[in-house]
């Protein structure tokens, strides 16, 4: 996307109009954000555009061992099945696999490829197996786009601020469905000849919504927008919606499901401002101003939103230094975080990113992810863009920080090309696009109070290849899961059937669908569909929801 020059932005008003934005920005003030194109690829610039950064390195096999205490086990364990591709963004879809986008080696350039991560039969992702997806269609092969999984158990994937190595922030789309395994492309909403990299969410309600930052990105002069579109699942077609009360452009901002319903925004452009949707007015209103900015304002970049139960948002600061990748860090002050209390609607007091070895670490773009105890689990490095990568947790219950033992490839690692995807068994996946996956262990146990419930189901006997139905409380748990800055998305508040034989142990997911509700509210009820695999062993079978690796209690099940 097209961003506004720090200078530029000290002189607009909060209540400017979006298109005042563009007129306010001298041409050699904008910027294409993102910022971070692979080791190796030339740098691009447009005109009235200044060049993107090169990444300064990218991850390689690991050749040390973690930074444990003596007698500390790791946390982090490495799948048995190396990935036969270089991994990306990672969404988990209904049925319980891993959907993981391929970019390709030492460049990092967008692919249309994707491969299938498979649990194995006792439910192991560590020991789970890979297969191909058909490629993306039309030449689809993006890098940076919004994603989501879709209530009727289908993946979304919309624009791409590069298409293979080239700058084009795309406004091409395309849907993968599980049943046909087949891609069909996705026509944008009408005029927008840009989407880029833009953020995106799936409302309470199952809607999908995506946002534009830009029209003519490529251009020198680009229109700055706060535009968005609400997509028609059936009809494929979409419900462009202006941004009534908006106080500045999309760009750069993540976009957080709260328990109301509304979507919570950080802005990137006019901080330490916050807003908040409403889904029923279509409408932008003031959510208050951050204690301190957790948005690195000569970058406009911004860490992870995590919601945790009960609605609070967590939000990883990306610093305050000027400093860019391969400009080395030598900024030596803590980096702020920022904490939404959502039931008294304000933001709090956070406590700040500590300095490492005299360095500022932030997480300008990362991944952070909910762990099923209610803690956030997110990674850092020094300054924007720059090498080695730190992890931390958020006590949610103390508004504390922890560090996290690190991974072997950390000196090798930057943020912005590490991801995080919440699994159903409470583990977290771990890539940092290198020939290596890991796994996350957190210790600590869930509140009984967060778990699904069932209420009803439509039978107790269940025939493979058969679909079946049932309803209950909090199916879609009580946070969205994994968070990004902007360039991913890859929630999981929805709904997954896992049944388990009583002899054998055999696991199996029964790909769900038809969600009525992904609210993340307590107590929010909501039903699904499930249809079961015809590789369910018969038998006597225990069966459940669960949600962000969170199961409810079992339901006993008999299987043909």
């Amino acid at each position: 996307m097209i961003k506004l020059s720090r200078r530029s932005r000290l002189v607009v008003s909060a209540f400017a109009p979006i298109a005042a934005l563009a007129v306010l920005v001298p041409v050699n003030a904008m910027a294409a954000a993102g910022g971070h194109p692979p080791v190796g690829r030339p740098v691009h610039s447009f005109a009235g555009a200044r060049p993107k950064l090169d990444r300064i390195g990218r991850a390689k096999p690991a050749g040390f061992a973690p930074d444990l205490t003596p007698g500390q086990a790791s946390p982090w364990k490495a799948l048995k099945n190396a990935p036969p591709f270089t991994p990306d963004t990672m969404l988990l879809a209904s049925d319980g696999t891993v959907l993981v986008h391929a970019v390709l080696p030492v460049t990092g350039d967008g692919t249309s490829a994707w491969y299938k991560l498979t649990p194995d039969a006792k439910g192991s992702y560590v020991n789970g197996t890979w297969s191909q997806l058909p490629s993306m269609p039309g030449g689809y092969n993006p890098l940076y786009f919004a994603s989501a999984i879709l209530p009727n158990g289908q993946m979304i994937v919309e624009g791409g601020e590069y298409l293979g190595g080239t700058p084009s922030w795309t406004n091409k789309g395309a849907i993968y469905n599980p049943v046909t395994n087949k891609w069909r492309s996705v026509a944008p909403p009408v005029g927008w000849s840009n989407i880029g990299d833009a953020q995106s969410n799936v409302l309470a309600n199952g809607t999908f919504i995506l946002s534009q930052a830009c029209q003519n990105c490529t251009t020198a002069s680009p229109i700055l927008t706060s535009d968005a579109a609400l997509f028609n699942t059936t009809g494929r077609n979409w419900l462009t919606i202006p941004a009534s009360g908006k106080n500045d452009p999309n760009d750069e901002e993540p976009w957080t499901l709260e328990p109301n319903g509304q979507l919570l925004t950080v802005d990137t452009w006019l901080t330490p401002t916050t807003e908040l949707f409403n889904p029923v007015s279509l409408s932008w209103s003031f959510a208050g101003n951050t204690v301190r900015s957790p948005v690195n304002t000569p970058s406009a970049e911004i860490g992870p939103n995590v919601v945790m139960p009960g609605g609070n948002t967590f939000v990883v600061g990306a610093g305050t230094s000027p400093e860019q990748a391969p400009t080395p860090c030598t900024t030596n002050k803590p980096a702020p975080t920022a904490l939404y209390n959502y039931a008294a609607g304000r933001w709090v007091r956070s406590p700040a990113i500590p300095t490492i070895g005299g360095k500022q670490y932030d997480s300008a773009d990362g991944p952070g992810s909910i762990l099923p105890d209610g803690n956030v689990l997110f990674d850092v490095s020094p300054c924007v863009f720059n090498a080695p990568i730190e992890f931390f947790q958020y006590n949610a219950s103390s508004n504390t920080l922890s560090p996290v033992p690190n991974i072997p490839n950390a000196a090798n690692d930057s943020t912005y090309y590490t991801r995080m995807l919440a699994l159903p068994n409470g583990q977290v996946l771990f890539n940092d696009e290198s020939s290596q996956m890991l796994v996350y262990t957190a210790g600590g146990t869930p509140n009984p109070a967060w778990a699904p419930s069932i209420f009803s189901i439509s039978g107790t006997t269940l025939t493979p290849g058969r679909t079946a139905g049932l309803g209950g409380a909090q199916l879609a748990g009580l946070s969205q899961g994994a968070a990004y800055g902007d360039d991913a998305q890859q929630n999981t508040n929805f709904p997954l059937v896992r049944i388990t034989n009583n002899k054998s142990g055999v696991v199996t997911y029964a790909r769900t669908s038809h969600w009525t509700s992904v609210s993340i509210a307590p107590g929010a009820t909501s039903s699904t569909q499930f249809t079961i695999p015809s590789t369910t062993p018969a038998g006597a079978s225990s069966l459940v929801v669960v949600a962000n690796g969170i199961a409810s209690q079992p339901v006993p099940v008999t299987i043909r």
